[in-house]
């Protein structure tokens, strides 16, 4: 009983915590998301609520835990205790899960051994999140433009500029341990936002490597439960390459010298687009198309009426296909609004458009 009377005594201090918009219910679920998204940090938060003697945490990735005894014991051990509020963090599916009120299983990917139980997903730090980790912030377009240097991880909000590269890359080797691992991701940073294939990112990669087409579409189904990966799909094509989108835009453009800002600014905006509006999809000339409302948004960093005027006169045979009601372009900085042709346009900063509800 050692081990447990070891995490029993001794909760971990989620110090200096900062609130996130997920929040955890009082009853049993399985807390998921992508690496380093502060899974732990919210659960131990939560546990600072509850009185001690009424919770166990249990991290299974110690390295001084013996499984077998702490497994043999842990349900004898709750009882005794009258233990009420049960974490096991790093939970793989290998641990028994005790019988009490509230068990709280947080792992990579949904455990979906028990259809059940609810899950709770954690996604990296959104814009608006971002701003109350940094607190750095003068200006909201600045705060903007540190935002796409540090990413999304709430361990990188808070890092000095100068050591910027350097955390992001302690990061990568953490999160992709592997050669194979590390290899693909890099590779596939320099399609982020792009339409890819994944044999066309294997006929890639097996130029220069020695991969196998099993290991690389196992690996990336993996991802995509874990949520490292997402696709975008193209309009009315599903058999189509899909966009690439990744959890954090700053480690894969910290991949190259050379930066990739429609990159970065596409994964941002399909984040969102997904999660506000899932059946967004894109098309040849239309970097987002809602088919339920038909408002099409395209990405122009550096557009003004003139170039947005333009841009959207090359489009307009496409436009009047999809029947698009209202266009929305995202620039940088620049904001202005106009009619083409029956077609409201308004263009607004990026900043302004990802802090809108």
């Amino acid at each position: 009983m050692q081990q447990l009377e070891a995490f029993y005594e001794s909760t971990p201090k989620a110090v200096g915590f900062v609130e996130r918009k997920v929040s955890i219910p009082s009853h049993t679920l399985n807390l998921y998301g992508p690496p380093r998204s502060g899974k732990t940090w919210l659960v131990l938060d939560y546990l600072s609520r509850i009185p001690k003697r009424r919770h166990i945490y249990i991290d299974l990735a110690d390295l001084r835990v013996d499984r077998n005894s702490l497994a043999a014991e842990i349900q004898q051990f709750v009882d005794t205790h009258r233990i009420e509020t049960v974490v096991i963090d790093h939970f793989d599916g290998t641990f028994p899960m005790p019988k009490c009120r509230q068990c709280i299983l947080v792992t990579r990917e949904p455990w979906r051994e028990n259809p059940l139980m609810p899950l709770l997903e954690l996604p990296p730090l959104d814009f608006e999140e971002y701003l109350a980790f940094e607190k750095r912030h003068i200006h909201l377009e600045h705060s903007f433009s540190l935002y796409l240097r540090t990413g999304s991880l709430p361990a990188m909000a808070t890092v000095h500029e100068s050591l910027i590269t350097l955390r992001l890359h302690e990061h990568v080797r953490a999160i992709f341990p592997s050669p194979r691992e590390l290899t693909l991701f890099r590779y596939m940073a320099r399609f982020l936002g792009k339409p890819v294939t994944p044999n066309q990112l294997y006929t890639t990669i097996k130029k220069e490597h020695k991969i196998s087409k099993d290991w690389l579409y196992k690996t990336l189904k993996s991802w995509e439960e874990r949520r490292i990966v997402a696709w975008m799909e193209k309009h009315r094509q599903p058999g189509a390459a899909r966009r690439l989108i990744m959890y954090d835009f700053a480690m894969p453009a910290s991949m190259y010298f050379e930066k990739s800002l429609m990159g970065q600014l596409y994964s941002i905006a399909s984040i969102r687009m997904l999660r506000d509006r899932p059946e967004s999809v894109y098309t040849d000339n239309i970097d987002f198309f809602d088919p339920a409302d038909r408002h099409a948004l395209l990405l122009s960093p550096f557009a003004n009426p003139q170039s947005a005027a333009a841009k959207i006169a090359k489009r307009i045979d496409e436009l009047d296909t999809l029947h698009v009601e209202a266009i929305t372009i995202l620039t940088i900085a620049n904001r202005f609004e106009f009619m083409f042709e029956e077609i409201p346009v308004q263009a607004k900063p990026f900043y302004e458009w990802i802090l809108e509800e």
